[in-house]
């Protein structure tokens, strides 16, 4: 069944409500089939993901709303994040039909910051769920669609925004946030508090970017979201109590069993407390099948187990195997029972150092498992290998188990006593916290903390897999050193630069803003940066940045910002932190990077590895300021050629035509987004390229690309393609074959849960 659910997400075709119904009718049936009752168990998974995922599709932001000022009353469903000078919120509509049933909006300077359960009255500006859609990066779409999320937008600031009421919330909303204000209380900083309430009641949106980062470089995310750790401690820790009081009280009945009830009520309870993720699900399943299992007297399969709670997860909520919490969970658990039973014949005995090195022996050797076993799904998600969770989840784990959760549990189960109980237990649960944040932030800053996996193509998926070798195979088993020859395989594959006398070209979506990546076999050019963000930030962190280290890409040889527009600069500070910058060029002065420069000027150039580049515009005395100010770069591979035009404007575009005389390339990147003040017909007909690519966000306030550009660039004969709905757009311009290997990466990623490229 889970199989058939996994197949559901690929799929490209919708099916629609009444077609979901009707397969899930016939595979029921079909299951009472003996012959065909696999198969009916693979159609019933994908059935209900397909019903799933269409009504999350159909629910949707009608498209008639979209961008329009809506007036509505809204209650806030989750802790508000706060980023920079703007606040993310989850927010539900009261009894408003233009409204889809989860929306996330910003906030941009709000006067004061709202809460969990406030209910405002909002002017909302929404549309569709979209995200950028580019190869090797965090694919945002997805991850809308698997929060359930069917807008997004922004709250419009003005006075028509108001406060209706506060301290709605529902009792476990309001437990939590009174949780989070006594963390805040026995912390001592920030991100010590941060951690305390995402171990404490699963509120994890006060961990900052950058930690986030660390806890992945050095293996430790696991530990920030309540699962199996947390509530198996919750259930020991409550089990071992109600056995010792009801032992004293010599309570009639079997004390036992009723031990274990109250082991998994509080468990169950604590899971609900921290929100319901699906590690906790996982967790809270797997204990109370097992706990039925002991009651019954009946002997407890842990694979069994592990089986009924997916299967109970995906029922409930089809659509929960595309987290990678799902997956990692699962497996993680998959990989200990493995070792477990691997070594279930092991006794332990002999003096207490003994024991003690074995037990440390253990913890290494499940350290092990756990790196290698869930290798090839790290390497899938993420795009990197944490060779740290090694050395750092044998110090980290033992902490967390012995003193970080049983003291927060602690802290948390005592309500809002603010004796030297609860503030004792949690200000000693902050102490463990701090080390063990002192010891990631030095672990992340070793050298190769970061090991980030490039792209995997071809043959390359083979070897994804084979690391997983090293704990599915015995000792001494042939072949299974492979596993290690694996690893450095990953380590060491790059994707393939293009040869001799070709240009790999990528025009990135960033939404509306520019940057475009050029590579020939040894050096690599960048021409612009996109878009900082109003409330701090910029996409080339998340989409530039990403995308260079799946190509493996470390250095730029040069950089070229056309001009100083902030959709074409604002990531220059992200680039040039992450990359080593050869040389500069800019179209006009820039403020924020102290980073030497020099101006673009028409008749600059250089050759590399057969391919040509020119600097066209603009003329060395003219004025350095304004959109004609743009650099503007005409790439050749022979014959063949790509024209990268920045923001000019018709003046420049005049000004090319009659000083250099410029005729007939492959490929243009439209000026200006495909503004009207752009593309004048002279300069098309002039340029009169095969393929036209314009970069823009989709649904702009501005409305570009205009039809009548577009128009124009078609009436010459030229295919267009826009970021906005054809993600990013990647080509190979060789001397030989001029344009090849043309892709979009909307296309190629489509699935029945995107939106269309229309």
């Amino acid at each position: 069944m889970i199989a058939g659910g996994y197949a559901a997400q690929l799929s490209r075709l919708p099916l629609s409500s009444d077609l979901c119904k009707l397969l899930l009718v016939a595979s029921i049936l079909a299951i009472a089939c003996r012959r065909s009752r696999y198969p009916a168990y693979l159609c019933l998974g994908f059935a209900l993901f397909m019903q799933a995922g269409q009504e999350i599709v159909d629910g949707r932001l009608q498209a008639r709303f979209a961008n329009d000022s809506l007036l509505t009353q809204v209650r806030i469903v989750d802790f508000p994040k706060a980023t920079g000078s703007a606040v993310v919120m989850l927010v539900e509509p009261l009894d408003d039909h233009r409204l889809p049933a989860r929306s996330k909006v910003s906030w941009f300077e709000p006067p004061f910051e709202p809460a969990i359960g406030d209910i405002w009255e909002f002017e909302l500006r929404l549309r569709r769920p979209r995200g950028y859609s580019n190869p090797g990066v965090f694919d945002v779409e997805a991850w809308l669609f698997r929060q359930k999320i069917q807008a997004t937008g922004y709250v419009v600031s003005g006075k028509r925004n108001r406060r209706l009421q506060t301290d709605s919330e529902s009792a476990i909303d309001s437990y939590r946030r009174e949780f989070l204000a006594r963390a805040d209380r026995a912390a001592g900083s920030p991100d010590a508090a941060a951690v305390l309430a995402a171990v404490g009641v699963g509120a994890r949106h006060r961990i900052s970017r950058t930690q986030w980062n660390k806890y992945a470089v050095t293996g430790t995310s696991h530990l920030m979201a309540i699962s199996g750790l947390h509530i198996g401690l919750a259930a020991t820790v409550a089990f071992v109590f109600a056995r010792a009081l009801l032992g004293v009280l010599r309570i009639a009945g079997n004390a036992h069993a009723l031990a274990i009830v109250f082991g998994v009520v509080v468990a169950v309870a604590y899971a609900g407390v921290s929100g319901l993720g699906v590690p906790a699900q996982r967790a809270s399943l797997m204990l109370l099948v097992a706990a039925c299992a002991i009651a019954r007297r009946r002997h407890v399969d842990p694979f069994a187990t592990i089986a009924v709670a997916a299967l109970g997860i995906f029922i409930l909520d089809p659509v929960s195997i595309m987290a990678p919490g799902f997956n990692l969970s699962f497996s993680a658990v998959v990989v200990l029972l493995w070792l477990a039973r691997m070594r279930k014949n092991m006794a332990v005995s002999g003096h207490i150092l003994r024991r003690a090195s074995n037990t440390v022996r253990q913890l290494f050797t499940m350290q092990v498992f756990l790196l290698f076993g869930l290798m090839p799904l790290t390497v899938i998600l993420f795009h990197r290998i944490a060779f740290l969770a090694l050395p750092v989840n044998l110090i980290a784990v033992p902490l967390f188990s012995i003193v970080t959760v049983p003291f927060t549990l602690t802290g948390l189960a005592v309500g809002g006593s603010e004796g030297m109980l609860g503030h004792g237990a949690l200000r000693i649960a902050a102490i463990s916290v701090e080390w063990l944040l002192a010891l990631i932030e030095q672990a992340a800053r070793l050298p190769f903390a970061d090991t980030t996996v490039a792209g995997i193509q071809g043959f390359g998926w083979l070897v994804v897999f084979m690391p997983s070798l090293l704990i599915l195979l015995p000792r001494r088993w042939p072949g299974r050193r492979l596993a290690l020859l694996a690893v450095a395989a990953l380590l060491l594959q790059s994707p393939g630069p293009p040869g001799k006398d070709c240009v790999d070209v990528h025009v990135l979506d960033v939404g509306q803003g520019l940057a475009t990546v050029l590579q020939t076999e040894r050096s690599t050019v960048m021409f612009d940066t996109a878009a900082s963000y109003r409330d701090g930030g910029a996409v080339a962190e998340h989409v530039v940045v990403p995308f260079l280290k799946t190509k493996r890409i470390t250095r730029i040889d040069r950089l070229i910002v056309s001009h100083a527009d902030i959709d074409h600069s604002g990531g220059v500070r992200s680039i040039q932190e992450y990359a080593d910058i050869g040389a500069m060029l800019v179209g006009e002065s820039l403020r924020e990077t102290n980073l030497a420069s020099s101006a673009c000027a028409a008749g600059q150039g250089w050759q590399t590895d057969g391919v040509s580049f020119r600097i066209l515009h603009p003329d060395p005395a003219a004025p350095r300021e304004g959109n004609d100010s743009s650099c503007v770069l005409l790439v050749e591979a022979g014959r063949h050629a790509l024209l990268l035009t920045g923001d000019i404007e018709a003046a420049a575009e005049r000004e090319i035509i009659a000083r250099t005389g410029l005729t007939g390339v492959d490929v243009v990147v439209v000026p200006h987004h495909g503004s009207l003040t752009s593309s004048s017909a002279a300069f098309v007909d002039a340029v009169s390229p095969q393929l036209a690519i314009v970069s823009a966000g989709y649904g702009n306030r501005w409305g570009l690309p205009k039809e009548q550009v577009l128009s124009r660039w078609q009436a010459v004969g030229a295919e267009v393609l826009g970021t906005a709905t054809a993600g990013a757009v990647s080509l190979r311009l060789c001397r030989a074959d001029g344009i090849q290997a043309l892709r979009t990466d909307r296309h190629e990623r489509r699935r029945f849960w995107r939106e269309s490229a229309d």
